[in-house]
Order: structure tokens, then C-alpha cells, then sequence
């Protein structure tokens, strides 16, 4: 019995078969190629976007800082101008104290001395009245139940008095010029009071910009890393999918 000769297979069939294979798959080559190559480009992109995202977030970092800096300089100077204020207030507020002392004491003498002047003998009435009156010697004297004045005396004594109104007007001023600086100390009080709180609420926001942009940072890289996996799944997946059906094309 004669065997039959076996044709030995042409080591063209297989890529022949390949070729027919893809030809009438060419779809889906077409659309694994084109998922393949829009995963890298949108793993690109993402990339970009995460560099762009921390180059802006580097940038508002630095000038954060900057700000911080010149905030904290501002909290400085304004603490030493605080300091000095306290300081002239404090002085000031002695000096007042004082004066208020003296006001009251000098207040009480006069109250002392015009009692005193109601009960003092003539003479001594007429000794005080040249006393205070500046009067010079001899020009006021006691006769009887009368005071005299000559000329000069009642000169002197009349110029005395005219400085009465005078120095009363100018206590009156000098008062109100007073109570003007105690008001306007008590407004800047009130300015470096709202100064301080300025300043604090400055600070305040800084720290609050600053975790914001560092939550942000790890929100875009989070995203990333997300979109990433989920084009490596996609990828994956239609290379798998493709993969069965080039080897089920090809009989493997």
C-alpha cells in the first residue's frame, strides 16, 4: 500500500492567514491602536497638567511665604509702636495724676485761706491784701475800720486782678485741650486695638490660603494618579480583549 505523499505546509501560509486575519479585523486593530494611543496621550496630558498645577501651587507657595514675611513684619512694627505709646500714655498718665494732685490741693488751700481771710484782724487783713496784691511798701495800711490804698498800692493790686479772668480763660482752655488729648488717646487706642485684629485675621487667612493650595496640590495629584489607573485598566483590558481574538484568529 502506497503512502500518500504529504505536501510539507509553506512557511507563507501562516503570515498569509495573519494578513486575511487583520483584513478582516481591521476595525478592531484600528480601535485598539487608536485606545492605545489616546491612553498615552491622555496620560500625557494628565502629566502636564499635574507639572502646570504644581508649578502654579510652587508659586503661590513662595508668595504665601512672601506675605507671611511682610505680615509678620508689619505684626513687629506695629507691637514696637504699640510698645511706645504705652510708654507716652503711661508717662502722661502720671503727669496728669500729678497735676490733677496739685489742682486738688491748691484747690483746698484756696478754700483754707479765703475762710482764714474772714476772721483776720485789720491789719493783718490789710498786710494780706498787700501780700497777694503785690503791693509795694506803705501803700496799704489799716486806719480805724478802713483799709487804704495809696496810688501805687492800688495799682498793684488792681493789675493783680486783671490776671484773674486771664488765668481762669486760659484754665478753661488748657482743660478742654485736655479732655481733645484724652479723646484722641482713647481713638488710637482704638485704632491699634483694630490694627492688632487686622493683623490677626491676616495671619489667620494666610494659614487658611495656604492649607487650601496644599489641599489642592494633593487633590490634582490624587486625580492623577486616578485617571493614570483608570487608562492602564482600559489599556489593559482592550489588550487582553484583543489578544483572544488574535489568538483565536490564529488557531493558538
Amino acid at each position: 500500500m502506497t503512502t500518500p505523499a504529504v505536501t510539507p505546509a509553506s512557511p507563507i501560509t501562516p503570515i498569509l492567514t495573519q494578513i486575511s486575519w487583520l483584513k478582516a479585523h481591521e476595525r478592531i486593530v484600528c480601535l485598539f491602536l487608536c485606545l492605545v494611543v489616546a491612553g498615552w496621550i491622555g496620560n500625557k496630558y494628565l502629566d502636564n497638567a499635574a507639572a502646570r498645577s504644581e508649578t502654579r501651587a510652587t508659586v503661590a507657595e513662595q508668595a504665601l511665604a512672601s506675605q507671611k514675611a511682610q505680615d509678620a513684619a508689619n505684626a513687629s512694627t506695629v507691637a514696637q509702636v504699640t510698645q511706645q505709646y504705652a510708654a507716652i500714655v503711661q508717662t502722661l498718665q502720671a503727669q496728669n495724676a500729678s497735676l490733677a494732685s496739685s489742682l486738688a490741693q491748691r484747690q483746698a488751700s484756696l478754700v483754707v485761706a479765703q475762710k482764714t481771710d474772714t476772721t483776720l484782724a485789720l491789719p493783718d487783713l490789710a498786710n494780706r491784701l498787700k501780700t497777694i496784691g503785690n503791693a509795694p511798701d506803705g501803700s496799704v495800711s489799716a486806719s480805724g475800720g478802713q483799709i487804704l490804698l495809696t496810688q501805687p498800692g492800688a495799682v498793684a493790686v488792681t493789675q493783680t486782678l486783671e490776671t484773674i479772668p486771664t488765668l481762669q480763660a486760659d484754665l478753661k482752655d488748657t482743660t478742654a485741650t485736655l479732655q481733645t488729648s484724652e479723646a484722641a488717646r482713647t481713638q488710637a487706642n482704638t485704632v491699634i486695638a483694630d490694627q492688632g485684629t487686622q493683623i490677626t485675621g491676616l495671619n489667620l487667612a494666610i494659614t487658611d490660603q495656604e492649607k487650601a493650595c496644599t489641599l489642592q496640590i494633593k487633590a490634582v495629584k490624587a486625580e492623577a494618579r486616578k485617571s493614570k489607573l483608570a487608562w492602564f485598566k482600559r489599556g489593559f483590558i482592550t489588550g487582553f480583549i484583543s489578544g483572544i481574538f488574535v489568538g483565536h484568529a490564529a488557531g493558538l
